[in-house]
C-alpha cells in the first residue's frame, strides 16, 4: 500500500512540474488578424540560450498556445501580417496564463496592459524609429550619427522612468539599448553608404563599458552580448589571460557561461595543434580546473590530436555507403588516399567535382586512390547529388559529421591526405581547382 501511495504521490508531482513548464497564452489583436492574413509566433527566451518560435492557433477571433516556460520570463512575440514581420518583446512573471491585447501598427506591434508590456512596447517602437532613420535618411554628420546613438540609452532611461517597470525589465532594457546601439554603430558604413573611416568616432565614446549595462542575467537573452564582451577582452591569444579578464570583469554566471563557452570553443578552432599539442591541452585543463569549466572541453581538445599529421583517420568515424554498408578507412591501406569532404547543399564543393573527376580519369599514379565523403544529413539527398553531378569511385556518408569535428574542419570544401598506413600526410591540402599543383604533388606519392 506504501509503495502504491508513493508511486501515486511521484506521479502527482510529474504532473505539477510538468502544468509547470508551460504558460498558457491567448492573443487579442486591434484591428483584428485572421489565419488568411497573418502567422503569428512566441519564442521563450532562456538565458543563454533560445527555444524554438511555438506557432499559435486561431480559434473565435484569437491566437493562442501552450508555451514552454521561458526561465527568464521573456518572450518574442512575432506576428507575420501581409508579409511584413512585426516583432516585439513580452514580459510574463510568474504566470501560468496570460491574455494579451496587442495593437497592430503600421511598422510595430504594441502590447497593452502591464507596465512591463507597455514599457517593452514603447522602446520598441522607439528603437525601430531610430534605426530606420540611420537607414532612411542619407548624409548625416558625424555630431547628429553620435546624437542618435546616444538616443538609445536616453530613450531607455526615459522609458524606465515614465512606466516604472519591474527590475527584471529594468534590467532587460539596459541591455537591450546598449545592444541596440552597438549593432547601429557597427552598421553605420553600410546604412549611410560612407567609407568605415569616415566615422571620426569610437564605440566608446557613445556608450559605456559594457560592464554597466550587460553583467545582469538579462543580457545573455541577447546573443550579441557574447561579442560585445569577447572584443573588449584582451585579444593575445593567451587562454589564461581571456578567461581571467572576462571573470575579474563580469560576475553574472549567465554571461560568464555564454562568454566562456564562446572563449573556449574559438580557442579549440583555432589553435595550432600541430605546434604544440600538448601546450595547448595543459592550457585547456589549467581552465576548466579553475573555473569550474565542463570537462567536454579537455576531450573536446584531444579529439584535435587527429588534424597533426602522422596521426591516424579518426576511429569514431563512421562511413557508409550508398547501400548503407559500413566501410572502414582501413579497407584503403596500402593506398594513398586524396580525401574529399563536402555536402550535396554546399556550392563551392559541388563546383569543385568536374575538377576531381578530371584528375581522377588524368593522374598517372596508382598509389593514390580518391575518397569524397559527404557530410548530408540527408541521405537522399547525398544520392540525388551524386547522381546529378555523375559521381563514381570511392563515395561515402558521414551522417553525424564526426569527421569534420575531429579533423576541426570550419568549413567545406575540405580536403586531405592520407599515407599508406592511414596515417594523416597532409591537412588541408590542395583543392582539385588548383589541378596543376595538385596534380605535381599527388604523382610523386610513392
Amino acid at each position: 500500500m506504501k509503495k502504491i501511495l508513493f508511486a501515486f504521490l511521484l506521479f502527482v508531482v510529474a504532473l505539477i512540474d510538468a502544468s509547470a513548464q508551460r504558460v498558457n497564452v491567448e492573443l487579442v489583436f486591434s484591428p483584428a488578424l485572421d489565419n488568411t492574413t497573418a502567422r503569428v509566433y512566441m519564442t521563450p527566451l532562456n538565458f543563454a540560450a533560445e527555444d524554438n518560435a511555438k506557432a499559435m492557433r486561431f480559434k473565435d477571433g484569437a491566437y493562442a498556445a501552450a508555451l514552454p516556460l521561458s526561465k527568464s520570463g521573456f518572450y518574442n512575440l512575432v506576428a507575420v501580417v501581409n508579409n511584413r514581420q512585426l516583432i516585439v518583446p513580452v514580459f510574463l512573471a510568474d504566470a501560468d496564463a496570460a491574455k494579451l491585447n496587442v495593437d497592430v501598427e503600421k511598422t510595430s506591434l504594441k502590447v497593452r496592459g502591464t507596465a512591463d508590456n507597455v514599457a517593452l512596447s514603447d522602446l520598441n517602437s522607439l528603437f525601430a524609429a531610430y534605426e530606420r532613420r540611420l537607414w532612411t535618411e542619407a548624409g548625416l554628420d558625424n555630431a547628429a550619427l553620435k546624437s542618435l546613438l546616444k538616443g538609445f540609452a536616453a530613450a531607455a532611461d526615459s522609458v524606465i522612468e515614465a512606466r516604472r517597470p519591474s527590475k527584471e525589465v529594468v534590467s532587460y532594457i539596459k541591455a537591450w539599448a546598449y545592444t541596440r546601439a552597438y549593432l547601429s554603430y557597427g552598421a553605420i558604413p553600410r546604412a549611410q553608404r560612407i567609407a568605415p573611416d569616415a566615422v571620426d568616432f569610437a564605440i566608446g565614446d557613445i556608450l559605456p563599458e559594457p560592464q554597466k549595462a550587460l553583467d545582469n542575467d538579462y543580457a545573455s537573452l541577447f546573443p550579441i552580448a557574447n561579442i560585445v564582451v569577447n572584443e573588449t577582452l584582451p585579444d593575445s591569444g593567451a587562454l589564461a589571460e581571456k578567461l581571467d579578464a572576462l571573470y575579474s570583469a563580469y560576475k553574472n554566471s549567465y554571461l560568464r557561461s555564454m562568454v566562456s563557452a564562446s572563449i573556449m570553443n574559438r580557442f579549440l578552432m583555432e589553435y595550432n595543434y600541430a605546434a604544440d599539442f600538448e601546450g595547448g591541452l595543459s592550457q585547456v585543463n589549467k581552465a576548466v580546473k579553475k573555473y569550474g569549466l565542463s570537462e567536454s572541453y579537455a576531450n573536446e581538445y584531444s579529439k584535435r590530436k587527429c588534424t597533426i599529421p602522422g596521426s591516424k583517420f579518426p576511429g569514431e568515424v563512421v562511413l557508409v555507403d550508398a547501400n548503407g554498408n559500413v566501410v572502414d578507412f582501413s579497407s584503403f591501406k596500402g593506398k594513398y588516399v586524396y580525401v574529399d569532404v563536402w555536402a550535396s547543399w554546399c556550392g563551392s564543393c559541388c563546383k569543385e567535382v568536374p575538377f576531381l573527376k578530371a584528375m581522377e580519369t588524368e593522374l598517372e599514379n596508382d598509389n593514390v586512390v580518391f575518397l569524397s565523403i559527404s557530410v548530408d544529413k540527408d541521405g537522399e539527398a547525398w544520392k540525388s547529388k551524386m547522381k546529378e553531378l555523375d559521381m563514381h569511385g570511392n563515395q561515402l556518408l558521414d551522417k553525424d559529421n564526426s569527421l569534420c569535428k575531429a579533423l576541426n574542419v570550419m568549413g567545406i570544401p575540405f580536403f586531405a591526405i592520407y599515407d599508406k598506413e592511414g596515417k594523416l600526410h597532409t591537412y588541408d591540402a590542395l583543392r582539385p581547382s588548383k589541378s596543376v599543383q595538385l596534380k605535381k604533388v599527388l604523382e610523386n606519392l610513392k
